[in-house]
């Protein structure tokens, strides 16, 4: 396979400020959003459920059932 040189990139003044306006462009919608969210905060589903429900799913998920199984005794079995 054969190596490309690399290609050297140039920065402008313009690219910089468009950089820098792009940013606190989204810098405030994101504030935006937080404000809105923190504003109409109602409980969720995920936020009522307790840590039971959750975990339970958890070891669903990943197939872990924590149920001991009766281990066989050997009382009255002939040897």
């Amino acid at each position: 396979m054969l190596r490309r040189n690399p290609t050297r990139i140039e920065v402008k003044l313009d690219d910089l400020e468009e950089y820098n306006q792009m940013k606190k462009d989204k810098e405030l919608e994101q504030a935006k959003q937080r404000l809105a969210s923190s504003d109409c905060h109602t409980p969720t589903h995920d936020s009522i459920m307790d840590t039971r429900t959750r975990t339970e799913m958890i070891h669903e998920r990943i197939g872990y059932d924590p149920k001991p199984h009766p281990q066989p005794t050997l009382q009255g079995t002939v040897r």
